[in-house]
């Protein structure tokens, strides 16, 4: 089910931490605290995000994380892919485990970051996105209770935190849309559909698949028209080698599970009628590209 308005704990989070410069010495302390639970020496998990210039945003991000609850051992470390605004110091100031990836896109941070990571099963996380409080569970279970029947790579939901002056309704309307056409889709095309923001693996299952090389990978902000612009997502293309592979791929259709991410995607691509033509033009050409994939 769609939000038409923000739940309370994301208000209450957007508020706490609409400013970093200045959060409060003792919530600093607080959220330091907090993170303290992922420094552990035998994770089962990874929570793995990369970052390229977020310093407005990732601050949201971590505490979002710090927040979850869970029972397993979990790490959490940040990709820094060469950022020049003070992303760094941001995170040095959270005391958050970070590493610098000098080879320049997406893909090549999330692979760092696949490398790096120590867990069995790996989550993908943006640093412009927001998770609820049961994420890591609900994501960590739904891999293991399906790891048996053949699933090695989950995707949730999201829905778009309003830029200022956007109207939070008319984007739940979009998104309502997007689950209806979700819903009538084939499944072969199922993979198009999996988001770097909100899914997860098998660490091992994604190495055997040679996890996210890609040979031109795209840009952070990977903006259509540019010359760098790349139309495969390191994340689709992971999941299509998951499938391809023998394995299974499983939607996790719940609110525990659904994120609030930048409606900066929509922004890039101007605005959200533009966005909805070039998602159906997206969606058009693909087929091609599955067709010819498939053979």
């Amino acid at each position: 089910m769609i939000n038409f308005l923000f739940p309370k704990w994301l208000k209450e989070l957007l508020a706490e931490y609409s400013d970093n410069e200045k959060l409060k010495t003792s919530n600093l302390a607080i959220l330091k605290g907090r993170l303290r639970k992922f420094e552990v020496e035998n994770p089962l998990v990874s929570i793995v995000i990369p970052a390229w210039n977020e310093e407005e945003n990732i601050i949201k991000t971590i505490a979002s994380l710090a927040d979850n609850e869970f029972d397993f051992p979990c790490e959490l470390f940040v990709v820094n892919n060469n950022s020049t605004d003070n992303t760094q110091a941001v995170l040095d100031r959270m005391g958050v485990r970070s590493m610098i990836e000098t080879n320049q896109g997406i893909a090549p941070a999330r692979r760092r970051g696949l490398m790096e990571a120590r867990g069995k099963y790996h989550l993908c996380c943006d640093s412009d996105t927001i998770y609820p409080p049961t994420w890591i569970k609900k994501m960590t279970e739904t891999l293991q209770k399906n790891e048996g029947h053949g699933v090695a790579c989950i995707y949730g939901s999201y829905s778009f935190i309003p830029s200022e002056g956007k109207s939070r309704f008319v984007m739940a309307l979009y998104e309502t849309g997007s689950s209806v056409i979700r819903f009538f889709k084939s499944k072969e095309t199922e993979t198009r559909r999996v988001m770097g923001f909100n899914f997860g693996f098998s660490k091992a299952v994604a190495l055997e698949v040679n996890g996210f090389i890609m040979d031109k990978p795209r840009k952070f902000r990977n903006e259509l028209g540019s010359a760098d612009y790349v139309a495969d997502s390191e994340d689709g293309l992971l999941a299509f080698n998951i499938k391809k592979a023998g394995y299974k791929i499983l939607y996790v259709n719940n609110r525990k599970s659904r994120v609030w991410t930048s409606d900066r995607r929509l922004l890039i691509d101007g605005g959200l009628v533009r966005a909805i033509g070039l998602r159906l033009i997206k969606i058009i050409n693909r087929k091609a590209f599955d067709k010819i994939a498939r053979s």
